[in-house]
């Protein structure tokens, strides 16, 4: 078997069959896979790789046999992959063997007490400042970033990955950086051989990087600049008008003081809106989830995370066992690789939750429940929180002001005719029978109503 074929068998089942069996691993969704080509024919094989269901449905004994042991859970069919194709998967199983653990010459079990200049050598290393030893061109910072910024980056930062290395249950460094568990981070690595002894200095570095906090990206702040710079501008000027008489006309004076306070004015009133608004907020959370693959991609539910919407003030956060449910089974991201889903097995191990961040957040003098628009008010997610399905990084859509939920009210039609918690309103129901109204809005029922925000 040529190491090429191999390769070949190898990149198939990862990206077709590992996500519901395992080679030497035990039973996953489908059946253990070692040694399969000893118990059946690779002609059945084939066959059942293609298009378990058309075997099943021949009456094939076998096939049923292995349909009704695995709980009645039918296998994907392969008619997209070559005869050639499936052959060189059947091959990587039969020929597989565990991958032998690389042996290190340094404690693989440290995680603090480095010398200074373990630690600075593996910083120098991390930024590119000193060559590996067996080649490599790129520094780990061109990747994993020391600072956040505005957009997605997929690949850990310096301080997720300093993290995850020196908590409990944490990564394991030395056999991620020797023997890469995705695909992502195989590719990411692939001209790279680290020594233990730079893998070792790498980890001294991030075990003091983990005590500190990635420095976050910062918009540089225009409004305020505009604001100090006309107060200056306004002060010189008032200044020069009653004591230092520098320029002759009186009327520069007076329109650079009008200019000032009408931009001051401007920027107070913009400000003292926005006071407690915070539309387009989108923090960084402790998971690169992203909607846009979850919701868009594959069409996930809203509620299938956010299941206490439909009874509850709260939509909720959803658990680590929510999470799991797919994540048993996927174990990899086409974009993060393992990383990110590992998180979530480490905070499951150590028993400590993940703390989200919340995005949507109403002031405590304002009651919302996501119960009454969701179940009573059948309105769609997408209506409040926006295109969620193109979002990567989660945001505030809407601005949530009181003006915004009045002409929400007062425009928004409710679905009232077959709705059992509108039933009381019979004089409503009249009108609409006799014809003298057509619809009826929020605001009809009680939507305006001060009481039912501010109780």
């Amino acid at each position: 078997m040529n190491s090429f074929a191999q390769d070949e068998g190898k990149q198939l089942f990862e990206k077709n069959c590992q996500v519901c069996h395992k080679i030497g691993g035990g039973k996953l969704v489908g059946p253990e896979l070692l040694g399969i080509t000893q118990l059946r024919e690779r002609e059945w094989l084939v066959k059942f790789i293609r298009n378990s269901k058309e075997l099943i449905d021949s009456g094939d004994k076998l096939a049923i046999q292995v349909y009704e042991e695995n709980n009645k859970i039918p296998m994907q069919a392969f008619t997209n992959l070559s005869d050639g194709e499936i052959n060189s998967i059947i091959d990587y199983i039969e020929n597989w063997q565990p991958v032998q653990k690389k042996e290190f010459t340094v404690d693989v079990n440290k995680k603090d007490g480095f010398t200074e200049t373990e630690i600075r050598r593996g910083e120098r290393m991390f930024y590119g400042l000193i060559p590996f030893e067996n080649g490599g061109t790129a520094s780990c910072i061109s990747c994993h970033y020391a600072k956040n910024t505005d957009s997605l980056n997929w690949n850990p930062s310096a301080h997720d990955l300093a993290v995850a290395f020196v908590e409990k249950n944490g990564m394991n460094i030395y056999e991620s950086m020797s023997e890469p568990s995705s695909q992502v981070m195989e590719k990411a690595h692939k001209e790279y051989n680290l020594t233990g002894e730079e893998i070792y200095n790498i980890s001294a570095f991030l075990s003091e990087f983990s005590q500190k906090e990635t420095k976050q990206f910062k918009i540089f702040p225009k409004r305020l600049m505009l604001f100090i710079l006309f107060a200056i501008l306004m002060t010189l000027a008032i200044i020069d008008l009653i004591f230092t008489k520098k320029l002759k006309y009186r009327l520069v004076h007076l329109i650079i003081i009008a200019v000032g306070l009408a931009v001051h004015l401007n920027i107070a009133m913009t400000e003292a809106k926005a006071l407690s608004r915070t539309q387009d907020y989108a923090p960084d959370q402790p998971i690169k989830f992203s909607h846009q693959i979850h919701v868009g991609e594959n069409q996930i539910d809203c509620q299938y995370c956010h299941h206490i919407a439909d009874f509850s003030k709260s939509a909720g956060i959803p658990s680590n066992d929510v999470c799991m449910n797919c994540h048993n089974v996927v174990l990899a991201g086409t974009n993060s690789g393992k990383f990110e889903i590992n998180k979530i097995k480490r905070s499951i191990e150590n028993g400590e939750p993940i703390e989200w961040i919340r995005i949507h957040n109403m002031p405590e003098h304002v009651f919302f429940s996501h119960a009454q628009h969701v179940n009573a008010g059948n309105i769609e997610c997408e209506t409040c929180h926006g295109p969620v399905a193109e979002m990567h990084i989660m945001k505030q859509f809407s601005d949530l002001s009181m003006g915004w939920c009045i002409e929400c009210h007062r425009d928004s039609k409710v679905d009232f005719k077959d709705n059992e918690y509108y039933s009381s309103y019979m004089k409503l129901h009249d009108q609409l029978k006799s014809g003298k109204i057509d619809s009826v809005t929020v605001e009809q029922v009680g939507g305006l109503d001060c009481m039912k925000c501010h109780y």
